[in-house]
Formats: structure tokens, sequence, C-alpha cells
């Protein structure tokens, strides 16, 4: 006869429902706690990457650059880096007798990203606009040089390509800029040609030195790639200035890191807690189910540590297993909860040592409450106390009240400025799902008393209902504890939905005041003017708006096709009834603006006659008036053409038509969304978290029907036997598996969009735009839910029914 304890582990095969469990369980566990570790390292990786697609690709490894430099030691200079480029100084080249300012350049295969309009060949290559102010033709000789004009191209204008991004402030030529500011490049065949420029052009050069490479890919890469970047070019010993950008972007990455690990820190712990404790209740099964044999141990001699000890010979290698496939499931689903896939080196063993951390902690609970409950059952009995009888719903409200103080009054973090990540109030952070927890607990609480009063009701006239709400007053225990993991996944899928979509629907809203349109570009006052029309192909799309101190000049006509407006038709009614009569010219005041008379420096007398909370590019303080009312547009700040076009379509179609422009901003680029995405990765996280609680509610409510289906068996097939309909039996189950489904949708929704509702907007990674977060539209994820919700139900029902209906009454009876 073999030991019980060498039988252990295969004893565990004869309970292929606690095996199953216990992997589960464990699996749970091991997936929350190395997906976090990995969430948090891609959180680095992804905002690295962010970063760098801010960055100009040439400038991610440290690069060199000098002005005012001697044209002869500029030349040399840029020889020492992999893309070096020479500009001379601004002056006025010759070539006809019709000087005009320009400067020249080299740098290598320049020639290959110009687009040639007339010639080619290895000279002078000439653009547009100083060959047409100049009467430049191909031939042409450079009064002074013996260089001579090869070809003519077309300028570079915004946006450029990518080869040209870190030269953009020298290549492009700001054509609404005063003389001599600024200029095209008339662009050399070989350095060598800088030496026969004309003598003024040898003084005053610059210098750019880059060192293109391939974007790292994690935040390890790109602190190899800084410090030898540094290293190289300390190691030129050249008198330029060191521009190191991708310092910054480690720093951000490694910010945003630890606001995400910090952030979810508390979820994580509470997700362990709550999978111990599911380790517990397994265990306590367990014990349940071997009561003879661990009582025959104990009559032998064993006591309750090894009794203890025996539970892990059976739990050990099912809580193993189920960990390290919690692993596998974190790395290969990491695509779905990550916001991104690159993982700084060791992340995997990080996870791998916490997830044995969790799984060492499992086969400890399971020992301890083994050895209690055999301590408890065969040596004395324990006291009555329960810990059911403890109000934790009121525990938890007062953690949740003291979370919303510190809401209230930090806000998001602490410490918030404009150049830094927002640091996350771990406190203030978590009020949202402490409603939601506190809110679950009390709902439990409420439905078990519910059910302990649920015998008084009689519904025999509704036999389904009956024989539903007699089943659910049967099975208090799981019915509760399956009501209670529901409410918490419902709610935490909620709450992490719905604020972080308001974090994306908060930059999208903030990107589009403070630019005003999806783009804009800064024209001539030519336009303003009526000098200058705008092509047919803009119409519709964009409108003409002028800028001076604190106040917008709009053309009411066309202001609404272009403008972001979260209310067009009234901004166009408003802004349509801005007609002058005199000398003062009536406005629109914005937010706090003074409501008097005002006087801006190149506008009429203002009288505001309306007034608007925000307006795009103003914010919350300004005022609008008509263009109709400025009788002299030259005296406006500037003027600017706003679209709803990308910048690209845009420029292009200016470009075509002739027309010059500066100062382009792009409503997708214009402001760092790094704070927000950081809190939108964090609240990522918890919808994940979410979805796990979601599977194990569903798995716990399938398991309570399959450990029941004896039970359910016996009174659906006597049920049936007695007259009752299949029918009403099927309906039966649908009502007892949707009343818990219903409760857990409908009380997880209310809790979690109430505490996200007052929430979202203190969460702001940058409170000084407008406007603040607010709720996005949740119907799309409810609507999932209660289809996901359905679906269970019915599934449930089945197998509820299933049993019923494969049943054999003599096996049942005996």
């Amino acid at each position: 006869m073999q030991l019980p304890w060498r039988a252990a582990p295969r004893a565990a095969l004869s309970s292929p429902l606690t095996l199953v469990v216990s992997i589960a369980t464990t699996l749970l566990l091991g997936f929350v706690v190395a997906a976090a570790v990995m969430h948090s390292s891609s959180s680095g990786g992804a905002a690295l990457a962010y970063q760098q697609s801010r960055m100009c690709s040439q400038s991610v490894h440290p690069s060199l650059d000098g002005e005012g430099l001697p044209l002869a030691d500029a030349v040399p200079m840029a020889a020492h880096g992999d893309l070096g480029a020479v500009y001379t100084r601004i002056g006025r080249p010759d070539f006809n007798g019709l000087a005009t300012y320009g400067r020249f350049g080299y740098r290598p295969e320049a020639r290959a990203h110009l687009t040639v309009l007339e010639g080619g060949g290895s000279g002078l290559w000439v653009p547009q606009t100083i060959a047409t102010a100049a009467r430049v033709k191909v031939g042409d000789r450079l009064t002074g040089s013996p260089l001579t004009v090869s070809a003519i191209y077309a300028d570079l204008a915004h946006p450029v390509e990518d080869w040209w991004c870190s030269e953009v402030k020298t290549v492009v030529p700001n054509a609404l800029g005063g003389d001599g500011e600024s200029t095209s490049v008339i662009w050399v065949g070989q350095p060598s040609d800088l030496a026969a420029l004309p003598p003024e052009f040898a003084g005053g050069a610059s210098v750019s030195l880059r060192f293109p490479t391939d974007a790292p890919a994690t935040v390890a890469d790109a602190e190899t790639l800084r410090d030898k970047g540094n290293a190289l070019v300390e190691s030129l010993g050249l008198p330029l200035t060191r521009t190191d950008l991708v310092s910054g972007a480690i720093s951000a990455a490694h910010a945003a890191e630890r606001n995400v690990a910090s952030a979810l820190l508390p979820l994580v712990l509470i997700s362990v807690l709550v999978g111990l404790a599911g380790v517990g209740t397994v265990t306590v099964q367990w014990a349940q189910r071997r009561h003879s044999e661990l009582r025959l141990l104990w009559v032998r001699g064993a006591g309750p540590l090894a009794l203890g000890f025996r539970g892990v010979l059976e739990l050990g290698l099912p809580l193993v297993v189920g960990g390290l496939l919690g692993l596998v499931a974190a790395r290969l689903l990491l695509p779905l909860y990550a916001p991104g896939v690159a993982l700084a080196p060791g992340t995997l063993w990080s996870a791998l040592g916490f997830v044995l951390a969790v799984v060492l902690a499992s086969l400890a609970v399971t020992v301890f409450v083994a050895a209690w409950r055999t301590h408890r059952t065969f040596q004395r009995r324990a006291r009555s106390w329960r810990l059911a009888v403890v109000p934790w719903e009121l525990v938890v409200a007062g953690l949740a009240v003291l979370a919303w103080f510190r809401l209230s009054r930090n806000g998001l973090g602490t410490t918030l400025k404009g150049t830094e990540l927002p640091r996350i109030d771990v406190a203030a952070l978590t009020f949202p799902l402490l409603v939601v927890l506190a809110t679950a607990l009390l709902a439990t609480r409420l439905l078990r008393w519910a059910l302990a009063l649920s015998h008084r009701v009689q519904w025999w006239r509704v036999p389904a209902a009956q024989l539903a709400l007699r089943r659910l007053a049967a099975a208090v225990g799981p019915v509760t504890g399956v009501v209670l993991v529901g409410v918490l996944a419902v709610g935490t899928i909620a709450v992490g939905s719905s604020v972080a979509g308001a974090q994306r629907s908060a930059l999208d809203s903030k990107s589009g005041v403070f630019v005003g349109a999806n783009s804009t570009v800064q024209v001539s006052q030519d336009i303003a003017l009526g000098k200058v029309e705008l092509p047919s192909s803009l119409q519709g799309t964009t409108t003409l708006v002028g800028v001076s101190t604190g106040a917008l000049v709009v053309d009411p006509a066309t202001f609404t096709d272009a403008a972001v407006l979260d209310d067009a038709a009234e901004v166009r009614t408003l802004v349509s009834g801005l007609r002058r009569s005199g000398d003062v010219a009536p406005a629109l005041r914005i937010g706090r603006a003074a409501d008097q008379e005002i006087q801006i420096t190149g506008l009429p007398l203002l009288k505001p006659v309306a007034s608007l909370a925000t307006f795009p590019k103003l914010g919350t303080r300004g005022y609008v008036l008509s263009r109709e009312s400025v009788t002299a547009p030259e005296h406006v700040g500037s003027w600017h053409l706003w679209s709803s076009l990308p910048l690209s379509a845009l420029t292009s179609t200016l470009q075509e038509a002739g027309i010059h422009y500066t100062n382009v901003a792009d409503r997708a680029r214009v402001l760092d969304g790094l704070p927000f995405l950081t809190v939108e990765w964090t609240f990522g996280f918890v919808t994940a978290i979410g979805v796990v609680l979601a599977v194990v509610a569903a798995v716990a409510l399938l398991l309570a029907i399959e450990v029941r289906r004896r039970q359910n068996a016996v009174s659906g097939a006597l049920s049936t036997r007695m007259g009752m309909r299949p029918a009403v039996l099927w309906s039966s189950h649908l009502m007892e598996i949707g009343a818990l489904a219903s409760v857990a949708l409908l009380v997880g929704a209310l809790a979690s969009f109430a505490s996200a509702g007052a929430a979202v907007p203190r969460l702001d990674p940058a409170p000084w735009l407008n406007p603040a977060p607010s709720l996005p539209n949740l119907t799309p994820l409810v609507g999932t839910m209660v289809l996901g919700g359905l679906l269970v139900v019915v599934v449930a029902a089945w197998l509820a029914l299933r049993g019923a209906r494969t049943a054999r009454m003599g096996e049942l009876l005996r």
C-alpha cells in the first residue's frame, strides 16, 4: 500500500475540477503580476517612441552646430560628421547685375533631395525664388567666381521631407520675413567649390554635423546611443555646440515608466491579495473534500503543519503550472493590453521573478490555510466570529472619501508644470476604483440580506421566477461571490475605458483650441487686402483669420468651415451678428475678458455685445470681431489661414498657387501628448484588469453551475416530470443567471460612471489649457458589456438545463 504522501500528486487527478480551478487561479494571478511588469516596461519604450516621433530622425544621435565661423575653418569641420553641412552667411550674390539676398551651402546628397525645374549637372543649383528675382538662367556665371549655374530647383517649403528636418531653419526661407533675415540656399557641387566664392562670403559661416542612425527601440538602446554618441562628438574636439535631444527623450521615458509603475502598484497589490484569497478558498474546498483522509493522517500522528504540506503535495504542481502559464499569457497578449511591444532587456526575467514570488506566496497560503483548517477541525472549534460581520464597505468608502479629498485638492499630481510629466498622485488615482469596490461590497451585502428573506416571497403564479429565486437563495455564497467579482469587473472596465478615452479626447480638444483648426499657416496681408486670391480648391475648408494681441478677426461666412468648434451653429449665429454701424465695432467677449469697451492696437474700439466661455486660439480670455469691422487690414498683427485639411494638403495647395506662407502649425503635433498618454496607459491596464475580472466572474459562474450540476439535475428532472414544460425550465434558468448578470452590469456601470464622471475633469495633465477632460461616449462600451453578459447568461443557462435533460431519474433517486 502506497503512503498517502507519495500518492498525493497523483491524487489531484481524481478531482479535475479542483485541478482546473487551482491552475486558473494562479494563472490569473501570474498574468496580473507579469503583465504589470511588462506594461510598465513597455510604457517606457512607448514613451521613447512617442518622443522620437516628435524629433527629427537626424537629431536622435547627439549632433554639433556652430555659427560665425571662418569659411576656411568650417569646411574641414563639416568633414568630421557622417552628414556634415556648411552654409555661408547671407549675402547678395550677383549673377547678372541684379543682386538679391542668398547664401551658399554644401551638404552631401543634397541634390538628390531637391526638385529640379531646369538644367542639372555639377555647377551651382539656384532656388527658383532667387532665379526669378535676379533673372538667373542656366549657364550664368557668379560674379567674382568661376562657378556657373547649372540648374534651377524648387524652393524647399514646410513641411519638408525627413532628410531635411534638421536643417529646416536654414534651408526653408521665411518669405514673410524682412530682407536679409532668411533666404534659400544656393548649393555647390563639392566642398572645394566654397573656396571659389566671392570674398564677401568668406566669414560668418555655419556648420551642422549630423550622425544619422536607426531609432533605438528600447530605453536601454537609447542610453547606449547617447553614451556612444556623446563620446564620439567629444572625441572630435571641435569648438561647436553639442545638441543632445535623446537625453530628454530618455528622461521622459524613465518618468513615464515610473509614473505608470507607481500608479499600478496599488491595483496589483489588491489583485494579488484577491488572488491569494482565491487560493485560500480552493484550499478550504480541498480540505473539505479530503476530510476523511486528513482525519486518518491526524489520528496517526500528523500535525496541522504536516497536513498543510500535504495540501501542497497535491495542489502545489497545479499552482506552479498556473503561475508559469500566466507569465506565458502575459507575454503573448502584450500587444493587446500594453502601449508597445518593445521591452527592456531583463524584463521577462523580472516578470518571472515576480511570478515565482506570488507562486511561493500561493504555496505558503495553501500550507497556512490547510493547517489552520485541520487545526480548527480536529483540535478545537473556532469561535463563531466571522469576517463577514465587519462592514468592509464602510471602510472602503472611508478610503474613497480620503482619495476624493486628495483628488479635489491636487488633481492628477502634487507637482505639475508645463515642461514635466505629471507625477501621478496614486491616492487620488484610486478614487473611482475605491467607489466601485465600496459599491460592490454594499451590493453583495444587500443581496445576501435579500436572499435570506426571499423565503417570504410567493411567486408561484410565475413558476419560472419562483424557482429561480429559490435556487439563488439555496446558493447564497456562490451567488454573492459571482456578483461581487462581476460588479468589480464591469466597474473596472468602465472606469479604465472612461478615463483612457477622456484623455484621448482631451488631448484632441486641447490641441484644437490651441491651434484653432486642424492646420494653420501665416500668410501675407495681401490676401486680407484682396491683392491675392485663395485657390478655389480651399473654399469650404479654409478661412482667413487675423490675430492681434488678445483678439481675433474672423470671417463670419467661412470661419465655421475650418475652426474646431463644439457648437458651430451657435458660433456662426453670434459671429454673423457682429455688424459695425459706427466707430465702435461689436465684439464677442470670451471667458474672463473684461466686459467693457476696449481699444486694441490695430483694431477699432471694441464693445462686447455677447459672450462665449471659450474660443479657439483665445482659450478663455479675449475678443472676437468680424472682418467687416476692420477697415485697415494692414494694421492687424498677422493674418493666418485656418483649415480643416491636413497640413500637407493645405501647404501643397498654397505652393501650387504660388502663395508664400510661414509659421505652420499642425493640430496633431502642436502639443506634447506624453502626459496624456501616461494617464491613458495607466488606465488602459486598469481596463485589462477589468477584463481579467470579467473572465474570473464568467468562469466562477460556470464552475458554480457545474458544481451544482447534480442538484440542478434533480430539481429540473423532478420539475419536468411533475408537469413543468421545458420552456418554463429554460426561462427559469435564464432568469436566475440573467438576474446575476443584470445586477452586476447595472451596479457596476452606475458606480463606475458616477465616480469616473466626478474624477475625469480633475485628472487633467494640462489644466492650464481648455477644455477640461470629459467623459467620452460610453454607448459602445455599454453595448459591448451587455452583449458579453448575454452570451455568458445563455451559455450558463444551457449548461444548467443540459444536466436536467440528460439526467437519469433512477440514478438520481438512488
